[in-house]
């Protein structure tokens, strides 16, 4: 397998026999020597755009370093972002990694409490963030943070005067390449401690070989990532992969507004999209054929791909390449690619390279691939623990057929057991979405004396429908008669929303706190 490896690493730049690498190099001084007014990024925040070339991407870039150089922050130091989707969250984190230390980007949506305890638990010495986002910051955080020396507020003066007057030139730093590149906290959806996944620099080899077969993304297009940053997707598929090919990468920065993606897909002629089946969800009402003409291919992640989804986006010429991976596996893993026969339902199959298998009904992989994590950060033992009898364990449950395709059926910690029979939430939320008055629904289930546990169903609605007892009674039927007798919503809640990440996943332990008493 390592042949495989090998053919993108020889398309990349290394050195000292392959051993050292600058990540940087890859992704930005190579283009811009090769094509320097070449656009890299399109920002786009309330309106207002704002291009990058590769060029100036450079220059800034090289600026921050110089900055983080000349406030004495020495490499390998830790440097939080803490950003919305502007130019500073790209420039900070590439520039973190030029100087020789490790970017940890995060969610803006965190608040105070959330921020302290990642500032805390990752032992960050630099705070990049804006005098919005700052305001959750504690006067006091230098006492709760003791490793953190320096705040950067991107659009003060004060920093805007040190970044001006800061050299565009800057030496690469070559690292090892199991050296960390980033760190992401994982985001706890299955309550999980909050940890840092160390991902190394050796795995833009499978981001860059991904990026090219599953995105199927080459130098000429524009693509869109929708995820934050400060989720894996964002980081890695949404700044690191598209910057190793050389295309040109679009940012937008606002709520979901499914008229306006629609527009900034026709627009800005985006070839191919990266986003969560719950977007392309909300975008359903308001597509007409012909808004993806110019759409070469659209790739989901997050969550499972309902067949339903899937159909309708066949049905006006887009087949949507579903993809599985982790946080902890680096990079993509099990997916549909471009030209692959797809199965309904399928994640897909193993990308080349990487040997996949079910053992006790969940993903296991065979260690060693370019992007594995190479640890978790104060976290030994929970690392220890994905590796048992040679294997890397997901936890995430699936099945496996005969011709090597994978179906997922939901997280280990997920699976309900109710009258002593194991049911997968995603078949029942697959089930209450074929309802016609069901727009999103998370199942989740909930302690019961006699069965052990009754399945609960969170249901948004549909324009035009209105809560009411007969139609939790209605959708409880609806999925008896498609699924099973026993196993159906016993309890059913109306909600204006689902709890998720930016990415899209559903964030399942808080239904739990949501949940009936």
């Amino acid at each position: 397998m390592t042949a495989i490896w090998d053919k993108y690493k020889d398309e990349l730049i290394f050195h000292e026999n392959g051993e050292k690498i600058s990540v940087i190099e890859n992704c930005i001084d190579r283009h811009a020597a090769k094509n320097p007014n070449k656009t890299a990024f399109i920002f786009e925040d309330g309106g207002k755009i704002v291009k990058y070339t590769y060029k100036q991407l450079q220059v800034e870039v090289n600026k921050f370093a110089n900055l983080l150089r000349e406030n004495n922050v020495a490499e390998n130091s830790r440097v939080v972002i803490f950003l919305p989707k502007i130019p500073e969250v790209v420039i900070s984190f590439l520039g973190t990694i030029k100087h020789g230390s490790i970017p940890m980007p995060l969610f803006e949506a965190f608040q105070q409490e959330g921020l302290e305890f990642r500032l805390e638990r990752g032992d960050a010495n630099v705070l990049v963030t804006n005098t919005e986002l700052s305001s959750r910051v504690a006067k006091d955080v230098h006492k709760k943070v003791l490793t953190l020396k320096s705040v950067f507020i991107v659009d003060s003066q004060e920093y805007k005067d040190k970044i001006k007057k800061c050299s565009s030139e800057f030496d690469n730093v070559l690292k090892n390449k199991e050296d960390t590149m980033t760190m992401i906290f994982t985001s706890s959806t299955a309550g999980t401690p909050v940890a840092g996944i160390q991902i190394p620099c050796y795995s833009i080899i499978q981001q860059y070989s991904t990026a090219k077969l599953v995105l199927d993304l080459k130098e000429d297009d524009v693509y869109w990532c929708t995820a934050h940053p400060g989720w894996v997707t964002g980081s890695i598929y949404g700044i690191i992969a598209p910057l190793l090919v050389g295309c040109t990468s679009y940012l937008y920065e606002g709520h979901f507004d499914a008229k306006k993606w629609i527009d900034i897909i026709k627009r800005e002629k985006i070839s191919v999209m990266y986003t969560a089946p719950t977007a392309l969800r909300m975008l359903k009402p308001e597509v007409k054929k012909g808004d993806f003409d110019g759409v070469k291919n659209v790739c989901s992640v997050g969550e499972a791909l309902p067949d339903t989804i899937f159909s309708f986006y066949k049905e006006i010429g887009i087949e949507i390449n579903d993809t599985y991976w982790q946080t902890e596996t680096g990079a993509m893993m099990i997916c549909n690619w471009p030209g692959m026969k797809k199965k309904y339902g399928s994640l897909g199959k193993a990308i080349p390279g990487i040997e996949a298998e079910i053992k006790d009904g969940t993903i296991v992989f065979k260690p060693g691939w370019p992007a594995m994590m190479t640890g978790i950060y104060k976290h030994e033992k929970m690392y220890k623990d994905y590796f048992k009898n040679g294997l890397f364990h997901t936890n995430d449950l699936a099945k496996m057929d005969s011709e090597g395709y994978f179906f997922f059926e939901g997280r280990k910690d997920d699976m309900i057991k109710t009258s002593g029979e194991r049911v997968s939430p995603l078949e029942i939320e697959a089930i209450l979405l074929g309802h016609g008055a069901v727009k999103e629904a998370a199942v989740i289930g909930v302690p019961d004396e006699l069965k052990g546990q009754v399945i609960e169903a969170f249901v948004v609605l549909n324009k035009n429908f209105n809560p009411s007892e007969e139609l939790k009674q209605e959708l409880s039927l609806f999925v008896k008669q498609k699924y099973a007798g026993h196993s159906y919503p016993k309890i059913i809640k109306f909600v204006p929303s689902l709890p998720k990440t930016n990415s899209g996943k559903i964030i399942r332990m808080k239904l739990r706190e949501m949940k009936d008493k």
